[in-house]
């Protein structure tokens, strides 16, 4: 499989803590430098890379998404899988910008 060095680089340290939830901050800290904007999406681009490199001829997928929280790499546990099905049942709630009130000017 070819992967660019920065997609080997997350792989790695994914790998590395396989079976935990790393958080993006962490992801940031460890695969990119100093000068990464924590507000870019680069983060997940690079996830979405891997796995779709990775999970490509695998039946069951290796990188998982825990909302809110970060990416677990390695098999899910039946319970695991259980809890990713709950969540992923769970409506989005969408959150809606309020504006201020208008002052009248009569």
């Amino acid at each position: 499989m070819a992967l660019t060095a920065k997609e080997y680089a997350l792989l790695e340290y994914l790998a590395r803590n396989a079976g935990r939830v790393v958080g993006r901050a962490e992801i940031a800290e460890h695969v990119w430098d100093e000068t990464f904007d924590p507000f870019s999406n680069l983060i997940e681009v690079y996830v979405n890379r891997v796995r779709r490199k990775i999970d490509a001829e695998s039946s069951k997928p290796l990188l998982h998404t825990r909302r809110g929280a970060g990416y677990l790499f390695g098999p899910l546990s039946d319970a695991d899988a259980a809890d990713a099905a709950d969540e992923s049942a769970l409506p989005r709630q969408r959150i809606k910008a309020v504006s201020p009130a208008r002052k009248s000017h009569a």
